[in-house]
């Protein structure tokens, strides 16, 4: 009964998921919010990494900033953001979401002399932004906190005062609030000048407003298989009104301490996504020399004379490829040297030396993702950090006897990982440097010469690739 009762209630939930997810972000503010003091503002900002983290969940996501420093909410401040470009700007993309976080100047006495002014000042920006004609949801966030006295702005007022008043504007105007003061407030370290934070600081400021806009405080994909499904659900139905706190995701921040409908909801909020996914190729073709990209980004060229085989895959149908000359092709689909990643791949057959996926060496920079090792057949990985002491990954997991077996690379930023049906079979056992960059294109089922020998000779079905590190 206790699952059953689930069940119903994830597909009531479901139908209104898909709605509920917005995608373009305008981040309204200050220097705090521009990135003054970050060396590579545009790449450690608090917006960019805020992008970067909503990715991994969804490529749709885009955050856009529009901070200009020294702004005040105050429109009788000596910087009123309401008079500048920003806020024009701001409007005219008509976001899906607006995060306010202006106050940290208005604390500064030659403003703060308008502090009556400071709640239908506030009121009317947010009146403003949910005006639009895509009705944007408005957060407001308390202001980071200032750690002593510099530019004129007092950590007291901050504290004191505007704080207060950001309470009772969230309850006149029903408007959520994001609580930036309280954690960042034990973050002193990472304010070199008590009022700016440094990268590390603005990705704590990101790391805590994602949540919010997620709806989760964790990704729901309980059996980190890169997809929120049955599976998921199955996990959360069985500890259904227990405390158990890798399965209580929602409310957000901190979740409740009980697996209840709140947790369901944020599993609902990604039924059936694959998030982070980059491309997803299914090989459910029946003919053709196309093999389809589900999410139409990347679509693959077929090579040579390789077998479709509809309803004879792991997964609906397969690709068989004759390990003479048969491959696909595809642009760049990830940059290894660029970020976490993670390759899921079903395989069959093939035989010891040859590769199942590869980056094009026509630049001299392709190596070989996922191969069998030339002897023992067990699968392997070439992607190094370019480094003189660090070679191929290698495993004692031999994939070349005939059976389907599923494949995981995963590189999470320091170290890889390679899977063979869900058990882990060789990782590297001391950190390594970014892996040697690539924007080369990729070969299904060919080595990254097109070497005889490497082909692929068997099935491969659903290749997947991620923006993030899936890990068990």
């Amino acid at each position: 009964m206790r699952t059953t009762a689930c069940l119903v209630m994830v597909l009531a939930v479901c139908g209104f998921a898909a709605a509920a997810r917005a995608r373009l972000v305008a981040c309204v503010g200050d220097s705090i919010t521009y990135g003054s003091g970050i060396a590579n503002r545009t790449i450690d900002g608090y917006p960019a990494q805020l992008q970067r983290l909503l990715r991994q969940y969804d490529l749709s996501w885009e955050v856009l900033n529009f901070g200009v420093s020294g702004a005040t909410l105050l429109s009788r401040g000596d910087l009123p953001y309401v008079r500048q470009a920003a806020f024009a700007n701001a409007q005219a993309c008509n976001p899906d979401i607006v995060i306010i976080k202006l106050g940290t100047n208005d604390s500064k006495p030659q403003n703060w002399q308008y502090k009556s002014d400071f709640v239908p000042d506030y009121e009317s920006m947010i009146d403003t932004f949910r005006s639009l004609p895509s009705r944007p949801q408005v957060w407001i966030c308390k202001p980071v906190p200032a750690f002593y006295v510099n530019f004129s702005i007092r950590p007291e007022v901050i504290r004191d005062e505007i704080l207060p008043l950001i309470d009772r504007i969230a309850r006149e105007k029903n408007a959520p609030v994001i609580d930036l003061y309280t954690a960042l407030q034990d973050s002193g370290k990472l304010f070199p000048d008590g009022i700016h934070p440094n990268a590390e600081g603005a990705g704590l400021m990101a790391q805590t407003i994602a949540p919010f806009l997620l709806g989760v405080r964790s990704l729901p994909d309980f059996d980190r298989d890169g997809v929120i499904n049955f599976a998921d659900f199955a996990r959360l139905a069985l500890l259904w009104r227990q405390n158990e706190s890798p399965f209580d995701v929602a409310p957000v921040p901190n979740g409740d301490g009980l697996l209840d409908p709140r947790d369901l909801g944020g599993l609902a909020r990604f039924w059936m996504m694959y998030p982070g996914m980059v491309a997803h190729w299914e090989f459910d073709e029946a003919q053709g020399e196309v093999a389809h990209d589900s999410l139409a980004r990347l679509n693959g060229t077929v090579h040579g004379s390789p077998a479709w085989q509809p309803g004879e895959g792991r997964i609906g149908g397969a690709i068989n490829l004759d390990g003479i000359d048969d491959y696909v092709t595809t642009g760049t689909i990830l940059n290894p040297g660029v970020g976490p990643f993670t390759v899921f791949v079903w395989v069959k057959g093939g035989r010891p030396g040859q590769t199942i996926l590869s980056q094009s060496n026509k630049t001299g920079t392709g190596e070989v993702w996922l191969g069998t090792d030339a002897v023992t057949g067990a699968v392997m990985t070439r992607l190094t950090d370019g480094s003189r002491i660090t070679q191929p990954l290698a495993s004692n997991a031999v994939i070349t006897d005939g059976a389907w077996h599923y494949l995981r690379l995963v590189w999470d930023g320091s170290g890889r990982h390679l899977y063979v049906d869900g058990k882990e079979v060789a990782a590297d056992k001391r950190k390594l440097n970014a892996l040697r960059s690539s924007d080369a294109d990729f070969y299904f089922g060919a080595g990254e010469d097109l070497e005889p020998g490497a082909f692929w000779s068997g099935q491969l079905d659903d290749l997947r690739f991620y923006g993030r590190a899936v890990i068990p």
